[in-house]
């Protein structure tokens, strides 16, 4: 996720794909005549996923929570097709019959892959996958957006805790460090490439038909990938961080994570996720599911939050 809450036009939240929408996304696309209802999938911060059979296929019908721009989602596609090519194996994305990626800004559409249910890819294949990401070499459209590059601060911090909740004395006893982590960050400078920026084992998944594929595009955008690889190093155990490296390193990856400045959009992503994720969890404009969902997120994060000794020992184990 990659928008501040400010910044978001919101989508109306609906119940289900009714038969209307349904058709439309199919006749848009070129998909058929759908076969039975649209069927739901998956949910995401930005997005729910919906499985749509019809008479060319399985499609998986992207329903957007937030407005996307046309242009955007182009460069992601791009992107996409570039991965493709390269060898990284991802669902193919399908484009309206006039040759667009959105559906008033709204809808996205890609093939349908099963995955295998409840199994996580390793730490050697997340690494692995993360190596042909990097690989890839698309260039980067523009700078890298504050989302991904620039600190919360203090003055957010201390706003932040002073607003409530039932985590405000958790937050409150972490601003020592979320301070102090703040200062570690540095600009990614000129080393950039087009990142998927949302590497984990919830989009790193396995596929039914064998192998390993790599999900959910949208927030892919320029990044250094040794950002990107030490945020995706923070999210597992240390052991499996070492082995995530160890593998991303043996497979020809080009980035390499040395210092505390490495972290340095771990730090920021952590920092803007918390921020959104209170302020939602706190928003009376908010439906019951997404306070609820946003304080669940908010207390995983600050049951093991990034830390400067954390990132120390990870260093020190790589």
């Amino acid at each position: 996720m990659a928008a501040s809450e400010d910044s978001m036009a919101r989508v109306p939240w609906g119940g289900i794909v009714d038969d209307e929408a349904k058709r439309a996304v199919a006749r848009a696309y070129g998909l058929g005549e759908p076969v039975g209802p649209a069927v739901y999938a998956a949910r995401g911060e930005l997005g729910r996923i919906w499985r749509l059979d019809t008479g060319r296929g399985s499609w998986a019908v992207k329903e957007l929570l937030v407005s996307a721009e046309e242009s955007a989602a182009r460069q992601d596609a791009a992107f996409q097709l570039a991965a493709g090519k390269a060898g990284v194996r991802l669902p193919r994305h399908v484009t309206t019959v006039e040759g667009d990626v959105l559906l008033d800004g709204r809808w996205r559409v890609y093939e349908w892959v099963d995955l295998v249910p409840g199994e996580v890819v390793t730490a050697a294949e997340l690494g692995v996958v993360t190596a042909g990401l990097h690989g890839v070499g698309h260039p980067a459209t523009g700078p890298v957006v504050p989302w991904f590059a620039e600190p919360v601060g203090r003055d957010a911090w201390e706003e932040l805790a002073a607003a409530g909740g039932e985590w405000a004395p958790t937050l409150e006893r972490a601003l020592a460090d979320l301070v102090a982590l703040d200062s570690l960050v540095a600009s990614p400078g000129s080393s950039i490439t087009t990142c998927h920026r949302d590497v984990n084992v919830e989009n790193v998944c396995r596929a039914a038909g064998g192998g390993v594929i790599v999900l959910d595009w949208e927030n892919c955008g320029p990044a250094r990938p040794a950002f990107e690889l030490a945020g995706i190093l923070v999210d597992l155990p240390l052991e499996d961080a070492v082995a995530a490296y160890r593998a991303y390193r043996g497979a020809g990856g080009p980035a390499v994570v040395a210092e505390p400045a490495d972290f340095s959009m771990a730090i920021v992503v952590q920092g803007h996720l918390l921020e959104f994720y209170a302020r939602r969890a706190l928003s009376p404009e908010e439906s019951d599911e997404n306070r609820g969902r946003a304080r669940a997120r908010l207390h995983a994060m600050l049951d093991r939050p990034l830390t400067p000794a954390r990132i120390d020992r990870i260093l020190a184990a790589l």
